[in-house]
């Protein structure tokens, strides 16, 4: 692992940005800097007059990212952004004509470490999740304030758990007698009706779906992927690694899309005619080796995806 990599560690790092095909004057942009781990790999391969654009949610990881990158200078741009705002960020700053786009999908490891943050349930952190803490609603608001038919479809459309009526109606009878305040608190809520060999994957999905809704993960990426697409120069590359099904879903329907010529991805033209946007670098999607995984078990359900815009 290289030192800029010690904030967070970037899956299939330099396999990702070997597929981004990289022009020593482009201009990319790193959708999700995290601790500027793709950041670093790609500005080290570019010449002077190539400059990378990166964003993050986390004020946190873009202060980490410039101190790291600092000695770069101009030729690395960090600010603090939503991918679903990547297109009118990129254009502000004079971003245009770009020559590739990464996304890393993934929550940092340091995000998931810092019991403060309240992303873990390894811990009794304030109940947050919330990437950006300039936005409002937190994870508290959702347990305390949904329904529980809410709370219920939430738990099983973006956790997929399938106990989740169960978890929902323990949420709302625990939040009765006082609200649910800490990570730690849910956590019990949920192993307490939890078949305590499936807990731990209970846990991760029950949370994965808090976080989602309250970061609105799946909105951003669906805008921020129409709007990496729109910036892309003809030739340029979009490299998205993914870690759940349902990131995966929609790049996957995304890329088909593109490449049957709409950016609705369900789009079907019953003649079977189209003028194709994009095409598919990896029909397929890469995963991490053996190696990888055992050194960082995180990666070992990420799925990378790339298309080329024609």
């Amino acid at each position: 692992m290289t030192r800029i990599d010690s904030f967070h560690q970037p899956v299939m790092a330099d396999e990702a940005v070997d597929l981004l095909k990289i022009r020593p004057d482009g201009i990319y942009i790193d959708a999700t800097a995290g601790g500027g781990g793709y950041t670093y790999r790609i500005v080290s391969r570019l010449d002077s007059s190539g400059k990378v654009f990166a964003i993050d949610r986390d004020d946190e990881a873009v202060a980490i990212t410039l101190k790291r990158l600092e000695s770069f200078g101009s030729r690395v741009q960090v600010i603090q952004g939503a991918f679903g705002d990547l297109k009118a960020l990129a254009l502000a700053h004079g971003m245009t004509d770009i020559s590739g786009v990464i996304f890393d999908l993934g929550v940092s490891s340091w995000q998931f470490d810092s019991v403060e943050r309240g992303f873990t349930y390894r811990g009794d952190g304030p109940l947050d999740f919330r990437m950006d803490r300039r936005t409002e609603t937190t994870a508290a608001d959702i347990i305390n304030s949904y329904s529980e038919k809410q709370l219920a479809d939430a738990l099983f459309h973006y956790g997929e758990e399938k106990n989740s009526r169960k978890v929902a109606y323990a949420i709302v009878q625990a939040r009765r007698k006082s609200p649910i305040k800490t990570t730690g608190e849910l956590a019990r809520v949920i192993e307490s009706v939890t078949n305590p060999r499936y807990v731990n994957k209970s846990l991760s999905r029950c949370f994965q779906a808090i976080r989602i809704i309250v970061n609105e993960e799946l909105e951003q990426l669906e805008t921020g992927l129409r709007a990496s697409f729109d910036i892309l120069r003809s030739g340029g590359r979009l490299v998205v690694v993914s870690y759940h099904s349902l990131e995966d879903r929609i790049v996957k329907l995304f890329m088909r899309g593109a490449v049957k010529g709409k950016m609705d991805a369900d789009y079907e033209d019953p003649m079977g005619n189209y003028k194709s946007l994009a095409r598919l670098i990896n029909k397929k999607p890469l995963v991490p080796s053996s190696e990888e995984i055992k050194e960082n078990p995180r990666a070992r359900s990420a799925k990378l995806r790339v298309m080329e815009k024609l």
